[in-house]
């Protein structure tokens, strides 16, 4: 733990989340000018008291120390006049280019802060969590600010798509990042970027970043005052905060508050406590999904799980639609409550942007928002102590799989993270020992439709079936069925009793199970089921019977994986649908093939 000095962010993984996710505001929809409406006369009071400020910046400074306070200045000028202070000082400009912020779960270092923020008192926002380094400020940090602020030289920046003008918004990617992390009920963060003359103001938000032009304040400085009062706002909305979340506060900290879902139809609240301030996942990404997982109770003191995520088109329908197909199906995560926001503001991405000007570009992707509610299960399948625990849930969630099928829904991600523990604290019964969680990249399954081609690619690369993975590229890659997922069942069987570190042949070859190259990964899962299953190499810790069963399973599961296979060939030319079928028509056998080698070793 060193306090030499602050460490530079690595932007290599916001370069990576943010390319081809980079878009400019068309400026002639006047989308900045009107994202923050303010009364003409506070404009006019404010902007009276500003002029002399801007006039009087530098024409050609040296460097940001000839202006940086003055802009401070004016900035603090706009927050005042305009009221958003307020009595409290309930927002408040404060200049920290000298202090130095920690990053969301990196207690090791620290880096240096933003040239200035919008510090904010309110439920969403608190004190930075209290830090051994002494050069972190304890006052002031991304949990309890409205935004952040660069300030630049004109040369630093550009009006032209450009290196500079990236490099500028991966600079202030990361300090969006650590506001997302550090609010979890953000839905969007907005930005600026100032030099002596221009303003520019940068969205991101879960479908990438979105960056306007540079408008010069001094001809026109309505949008400067606009875009600031704005992100001083005292309404948690405009700021981009889920108001459905709400906490307590106790000495200028968040204490575990309350999540609300609407019903869509009825418009009557549900709530729901929170057991901790913060998610228990909470994902890092800008990009990505946006996943927060919360552990919530009812009124009725139940424990539940409370999922918030963005989804897209692409992806297919939403969780919550298999889920209420799942009801009542054992083994199956159960939905409690939920809520889809498509088609309202703050619910879609669309409906918080403008239309871009680079729509050739294809840098946009629109996402909307659900939150679900499920019943809390226990841990996952991973921390089995025992061998009988760990096979019943096995065989309860294969059964839930093949269940769920009938009920015309594939799972397609099958991973030790989405098999769990029954409920905690309840006496399990067969069929609720393994439970099957997540239906987030499930799909309809019509048998009688039959087979037919796919260039979806769902599911966690370990797990991924050797066809899935061969065809990832391919040009006639077959749909994703059951026999993948069967497949991936295996899998982990494979990995949580051979252990995936294991110095064994088998072990070694897990090792490549993950490989970046999907080929590679492929060819790694299609050796190892080629070759007979070693029983000696099956570790002590398993019965006989367990061993036996997976000497029997990886032969089963390597002819199956086979037959497919002599069907599909090479994937680069039409194969027979009709095979495919025939071969589908035996799914319930496979099913009690699978199954019924896991229970003979239960019951034993």
């Amino acid at each position: 733990m060193s306090t030499a000095g602050p460490s530079q962010p690595d932007l290599s993984i916001i370069i990576e989340e943010l390319e081809d996710r980079i878009q400019e505001s068309n400026p002639n929809l006047g989308w900045e000018n009107s994202l923050y409406p303010l009364h003409y006369r506070i404009l006019s009071r404010v902007r009276a008291a500003i002029s002399h400020q801007i006039a009087n910046l530098p024409t050609d400074p040296a460097s940001t120390q000839d202006f940086r306070d003055q802009v401070v200045s004016i900035l603090k000028t706009i927050v005042r006049v305009s009221g958003r202070e307020g009595k409290t000082h309930s927002r408040q400009v404060v200049d920290t280019h000298e202090l130095c912020f920690e990053h969301y779960g990196d207690t090791d270092r620290f880096y240096a802060a933003p040239d200035v923020v919008i510090k904010a008192t309110g439920g969403s926002f608190e004190l930075p969590r209290e830090s051994w380094n002494p050069e972190v400020d304890q006052t002031v940090g991304y949990r309890n600010v409205t935004t952040v602020i660069t300030i630049k030289m004109w040369q630093s920046t550009s009006s032209e798509y450009s290196s500079i003008l990236l490099g500028e918004i991966y600079e202030m990617g990361v300090h969006a990042r650590e506001i997302f992390l550090t609010q979890p009920n953000r839905l969007f963060v907005r930005v600026l970027v100032i030099t002596p003359w221009q303003v520019r103001i940068i969205q991101y938000d879960r479908a990438g970043a979105l960056y306007s032009h540079l408008f010069d304040y001094h001809s026109d400085p309505n949008i400067l005052i606009k875009l600031v009062v704005g992100l001083a706002s005292a309404r948690e909305a405009d700021l981009g905060l889920d108001t459905s979340i709400l906490w307590g506060t106790r000495d200028g900290r968040k204490t575990p508050g309350i999540i609300m879902t609407q019903d869509r139809i009825t418009r009557l609240w549900s709530f729901y406590r929170m057991h901790k301030v913060m998610p228990f996942i909470n994902s890092s990404g800008i990009c990505d999904r946006g996943t927060r997982m919360w552990h919530v109770s009812d009124w009725e003191g139940r424990a539940l799980v409370l999922k918030d995520a963005w989804s897209t088109e692409h992806m297919g329908t939403p969780e919550y639609v298999y889920l209420k197909k799942a009801r009542g199906v054992e083994g199956v995560q159960q939905l409690v409550d939920y809520e889809d926001r498509a088609g309202q503001f703050n619910g879609e991405i669309r409906l918080i942007r403008p239309r871009a000007t680079t729509d050739d570009l294809e840098a946009f992707t629109n996402k909307s928002f659900q939150r679900v509610v499920t019943v809390l299960y226990g841990a996952p399948i991973k921390a089995f102590t025992d061998e009988l625990t760990f096979l019943m849930a096995m065989y309860d969630a294969v059964r839930a799989h093949c269940n769920l099928l009938k009920k015309g829904v594939l799972h397609c991600d099958i991973s030790t993270g989405n098999i769990l523990f029954g409920e905690p604290g309840k006496t399990l019964r067969p069929g609720y020992c393994g439970i099957l969680i997540d239906l987030d990249y499930a799909v309809e399954y019509d048998h009688a439709a039959g087979p037919f081609m796919s260039t979806r690619a769902v599911g966690t690369a370990f797990y991924n079936s050797i066809i899935l993975l061969r065809g990832l590229y391919a040009r006639y890659k077959p749909a994703h069925d059951y026999i993948d997922d069967l497949e991936s069942f295996y899998y982990i069987l494979v990995e949580l009793i051979f252990g995936r570190f294991s110095k064994t042949e088998t072990g070694d070859c897990m090792n490549q199970w993950e490989s970046d190259n999907a080929a590679w990964a492929a060819s790694a899962k299609e050796w190892f089921l080629q070759r007979p299953l070693n029983l000696m190499d099956i570790p002590d810790f398993w019965s006989w019977e367990c061993r036996w069963m997976m000497v029997a399973m990886h032969k089963f599961i390597g002819q199956l994986v086979m037959a497919k296979k002599a069907i599909v060939g090479d994937m680069e030319s039409e194969w027979s649908l009709e095979a495919m079928a025939k071969l589908h028509e035996k799914r319930l056998w496979h099913y009690s093939i699978f199954s019924r080698m896991i229970w003979r070793v239960i019951r034993s």
